[in-house]
């Protein structure tokens, strides 16, 4: 068994650029209903094929004249969708199971190509914008693939850097990966003992006193690590809503 490193030399044609594009098929429930509603988003969760049938696992966001009540009950009247189960709902998200024919779907096409998703499908006005990510030597041929069935626009091109920190696309692990291990040690500590209820149950000072380091120490972990946290969380937002 071998392992590639991306970008590795000498053999340049094993680089991988990330390719944002944006694509229109004909027959997809989707692309539909959002051109049909303005201001309407599905954000595709994941996706499990099954035969003819993919059930799949999206996020409804609904910011114009169309109530989340008309937005699903679009979704479950389209030709191939076989039913939609919501399994939460507020006026303008909703987390939905879609069981709809695979046919209507160009996921199992980009799984045989060689694009890789390395992000969530956003779909807006009639269109699904992806993030893949793709061998430099494999590019063009992938791409004049899918042309000759497909709408596909590129939006970006961007080379995929090594020496760049690991980037990610769950928040989470985002997060998790910046913290140093002392910084969640007292993140999860001053947690667990009350420090984040309202009104706080214990002080700083309390709870570095009972983990045997000194208050200011405690606090300066405290709150750098509070700042990573709040800092990678509101840049996710502000990116989130300049899709929406």
């Amino acid at each position: 068994m071998s392992i590639t490193h991306v970008n590795e030399e000498p053999s340049s044609g094993r680089d991988y650029q990330q390719v944002k594009m944006s694509l229109w098929h004909s027959g997809c429930w989707t692309l539909q209903t959002t051109d049909a509603h303005p201001k309407t988003h599905i954000i595709e969760k994941s996706l499990y094929p099954a035969n003819d049938i993919i059930k799949g696992d999206f996020i409804l966001i609904t910011k114009g004249d169309t109530s989340m009540d008309e937005f699903i009950a679009a979704i479950d009247e389209s030709a191939v969708v076989n039913n939609v189960a919501v399994l939460k709902q507020s006026d303008e998200r909703a987390r939905v199971v879609v069981n709809y024919a695979s046919e209507s779907s160009i996921v199992p096409e980009i799984v045989r190509s060689e694009f890789m998703p390395i992000a969530p499908v956003h779909i807006t006005e009639g269109k699904e914008h992806w993030r893949v990510m793709v061998q430099v030597d494999a590019l063009s041929d992938v791409l004049e693939s899918l042309r000759s069935e497909y709408d596909v626009e590129v939006d970006a091109i961007e080379q995929v850097d090594p020496t760049e920190g690991l980037m990610f696309a769950d928040v989470v692990n985002s997060i998790s990966e910046n913290l140093s291990p002392r910084q969640r040690e007292v993140l999860f500590n001053a947690r667990d003992e009350g420090y984040y209820n309202w009104p706080r149950d214990v002080s700083a000072n309390d709870i570095a006193e009972n983990a045997g380091v000194s208050g200011p120490t405690f606090l300066e972990h405290l709150r750098q690590g509070e700042q990573k946290i709040i800092h990678r969380v509101l840049d996710e937002i502000q990116i989130r809503q300049k899709r929406l």
